[in-house]
C-alpha cells in the first residue's frame, strides 16, 4: 500500500464530502448520495447501487459487493446528515473541508462522513489488491440519523430488511479513546445503547399582567415541576452491558479501583463506587436513567404572564428500565394535574450484541495490529445510533469508529471546530481494510 498516495486520496475525498451541506433539518442528502454512488462506481468498487428516496430530497444509498459463497453479508453503514454549525464560531468554515495543521476541518468529518470515506477507500484497496470476497458486503449511506432516523435507517429496516439480512452490522461508534480511562488508548466497541424517551411537559395557568405575579402562573407551575424532577435523580444500576463495559475498563486502573470495576454488578460494590462514578458525566450516564431539560418555551411579551409554558426533555433509559415504570416515576415527581405529558419519541430496549462474535474478534485483531498496546472493551452507548434498529430485531449491530480521539476531540462532535486528523484517516482505512478482509475474504 502506498500510504502517501492513500493519504492524499483520503484527504481530498473527505474534504469534498464535507462540502455537501447536509445540515439536518432539512438534510437534503440527495446530492451527497449521488456523489457517493459516483465514488463507488468510479473507484471500481461496485456498480450494483440503488439510491432510495424515503422522502423528497433525502437520498439513501445501498451498494452491494458480491461474495462467492451463500453467506449473509457484512453491512457497513454511515450517515450523511450532520447537525447545524455556526460559521462565526469556527476557525475554518464548517463546510469548507479546509486542510490545515494536519487536519481536515468540517462538520461531519467525525460524525460520520469520515467513516464513510474509510469504508470506501478500504474496499477499493482490497479489490485493487486482488482480494476475493467469500462473504458479500452491503455498503449503506443513510440520511436523517441525527434526529432519530425515521426517514433513514428506520425506513430502510422497515422496507428492505429481508433484502439485506446481514450477519453483522457495522455502524458508527466511539472508537479509540486516548488518556480518557487512565493512560493509554482504549478502543470502544458499542454493543448496546440506552432507550430514547423524549417528551414535552405542558403547563397551563392563569394569564395576567406582569405587575401582579401569582402562584397559578404557567411558568411557576412548570419550573416547580422541573425542579422536583431534577432534584430526584434515578438510582444507579448495573445491567449486563454496563457491567461488561466496566469490567473491560478495569485493566486501565490500579487496585482497588480495578477490583471495584470488575464487580460493579455487586450492589455493595456499586454503592461503594457510585459516588465517584456519578460525578463523571459519562459514567453517570451509563449507570442510570438520565433526564435532560433541553428546551424551554413560554411567553410572548415581557409584561404579560403567559397562560402556557412548555419544556422539552430528553431522557435516556437503561436497557433494563421498564418505560411504563419510568413514566409512573415521572408522574409522581411532577405531582401536578395542571401539567400534561406529550410524548415526542421513544424507542424499545436495544438488544446486546455478543462480544464472542467473529466481528468483535476481528476488531480486536485489527487493534492489536494497527495500534499496539491499545485495549478493546464493549461499550454501552449513552446516545442513540442507527444500530439500534437492527439490534431491536435481533441482529448483532456494533458501533466502531476506527480512529483515536483525545478528550478534547470528543467535544468537537456536535460542537465547534469538528475535524479529523490525517493520521486518523489513514489509521481508519487500514483498520477497516483488515476487519473487512478478516470477515469477508
Amino acid at each position: 500500500m502506498d500510504e502517501k498516495k492513500v493519504m492524499e486520496d483520503a484527504v481530498a475525498t473527505i474534504a469534498r464530502y464535507v462540502q455537501f451541506d447536509t445540515t439536518n433539518p432539512p438534510g437534503n442528502e440527495m446530492p451527497a448520495a449521488m456523489w457517493v454512488r459516483e465514488q463507488l462506481t468510479n473507484r471500481g468498487i461496485t456498480s450494483d447501487i440503488t439510491i432510495h428516496e424515503p422522502v423528497s430530497g433525502r437520498g439513501l444509498v445501498v451498494a452491494r459487493i458480491a461474495g462467492s459463497e451463500s453467506l449473509k453479508p457484512l453491512m457497513i453503514n454511515h450517515h450523511m446528515d450532520v447537525v447545524a454549525a455556526d460559521p462565526s464560531q469556527w476557525s475554518h468554515p464548517p463546510f469548507s473541508g479546509k486542510v490545515a495543521d494536519g487536519f481536515v476541518w468540517g462538520r461531519g468529518t467525525l460524525d460520520t462522513k469520515g467513516l464513510g470515506v474509510m469504508f470506501m477507500l478500504a474496499l477499493e484497496l482490497l479489490l485493487r489488491e486482488g482480494v476475493k470476497f467469500r462473504r458479500p458486503v452491503v455498503f449503506t449511506a443513510v440520511p436523517d440519523e441525527e434526529p432519530g432516523g425515521d426517514n433513514g435507517m428506520r425506513w430502510l429496516v422497515e422496507n428492505h430488511l429481508k433484502e439485506i439480512d446481514p450477519e453483522w452490522v457495522w455502524d458508527e461508534g466511539s472508537g479509540g479513546l486516548k488518556d480518557v480511562f487512565g493512560k493509554g488508548v482504549m478502543f470502544a466497541v458499542a454493543v448496546a445503547e440506552k432507550q430514547i424517551y423524549r417528551f414535552k411537559l405542558i403547563a397551563e395557568g392563569e394569564p395576567g399582567h406582569g405587575s401582579m405575579p401569582h402562584a397559578n402562573s404557567a411558568n411557576t407551575i412548570l419550573l416547580a415541576a422541573l425542579q422536583r424532577i431534577i432534584e430526584s435523580p434515578r438510582p444507579l444500576k448495573t445491567g449486563k452491558a454496563s457491567a461488561a463495559m466496566f469490567a473491560g475498563l478495569a485493566v486501565t486502573q490500579k487496585f482497588p479501583a480495578s477490583f471495584l470495576l470488575r464487580h460493579l454488578d455487586n450492589p455493595a460494590v456499586l454503592k461503594l463506587a457510585g459516588g465517584k462514578l456519578a460525578s463523571e458525566k459519562f459514567t453517570n450516564a451509563v449507570l442510570r436513567d438520565t433526564v435532560s431539560v433541553n428546551i424551554l418555551q413560554a411567553g410572548y411579551q415581557i409584561n404579560v404572564i403567559p397562560e402556557r409554558a412548555e419544556a422539552g426533555l430528553d431522557c435516556r433509559l437503561l436497557p433494563e428500565t421498564d418505560a411504563a415504570e419510568f413514566r409512573r416515576w415521572l408522574v409522581s415527581r411532577i405531582a401536578d394535574d395542571r401539567i400534561k405529558i406529550e410524548m415526542i419519541q421513544m424507542s424499545p430496549p436495544s438488544g446486546i450484541a455478543p462480544t464472542d462474535s467473529p466481528f468483535f474478534q476481528a476488531v480486536t485483531g485489527a487493534v492489536k495490529k494497527c495500534s499496539p498496546g491499545a485495549g478493546v472493551f464493549p461499550l454501552l452507548m449513552a446516545g442513540a445510533t442507527d444500530g439500534r434498529y437492527w439490534r431491536e430485531r435481533g441482529y448483532p449491530a456494533y458501533g466502531f469508529s476506527p480512529m483515536i480521539l483525545e478528550r478534547a476531540d470528543i467535544s468537537r462532535v456536535h460542537g465547534i471546530d469538528e475535524r479529523i486528523s490525517i493520521d486518523n484517516l489513514l489509521l481508519g482505512i487500514k483498520m477497516a481494510r483488515d476487519i473487512i478482509k478478516t470477515l469477508c475474504a
